[in-house]
């Protein structure tokens, strides 16, 4: 007899210690899987805010001076994640109205942007660096005619703009 009330008090403690165990593990999944739903949360919230950056831009009448807003951005962006083409950005732009300025200066060498082309972020890098082109580029109006995002991840990587045509009383379909 007494072998068996020891046997069921071994039987006792070991269930004991199972169900501890038990509440444990219950308790260690509970934890983590609510630290995983508060990162998902924050990650929700960091892609939320950087689209909104680049969709403050998805709209008409966007003024040149935003467009190489946009543009500066997506370069800084492109230039932080160099190696990641799920974090880079392409810009494109197209021309309403021809764009010719000289080139360095020079009478005979000069630089076209014409209507029949779209152009992106490198080709921007020439009108920068001509300061007659870079202003006339600020003065134009452009529309988001696209944006696209990544499948994957869900940012933005992809945005396009075309210029309004300028008529002799203003642009078509906007104000001066």
């Amino acid at each position: 007899m007494e072998n068996a009330s020891k046997a069921l008090i071994m039987a006792g403690e070991i269930l004991i210690g199972i169900l501890v165990i038990s509440l444990l593990v219950y308790g260690y999944t509970n934890i983590r899987s609510l630290n995983k739903e508060e990162q998902g949360g924050i990650k929700a919230e960091q892609l939320a805010a950087f689209n909104k950056e680049y969709e403050s831009y998805n709209r008409k009448l966007i003024r040149g001076v935003d467009v190489i807003s946009v543009i500066n951005k997506v370069i800084d962006n492109n230039q932080k994640y160099e190696y990641d083409d799920d974090y880079t950005i392409n810009i494109q732009f197209k021309m309403a109205e021809a764009m010719v300025f000289k080139k360095d200066g020079k009478t005979s060498s000069t630089v076209t942007f014409d209507t029949n082309k779209i152009y992106n972020i490198n080709d921007f890098n020439t009108i920068k660096n001509n300061e007659d082109a870079f202003t006339d580029f600020k003065r134009r109006i452009f529309d988001c005619k696209e944006i696209r995002y990544n499948k994957d991840n869900g940012r933005i990587n992809y945005m396009r703009f075309e210029e309004r045509k300028m008529t002799e009383n203003g642009y078509i379909n906007g104000i001066m």
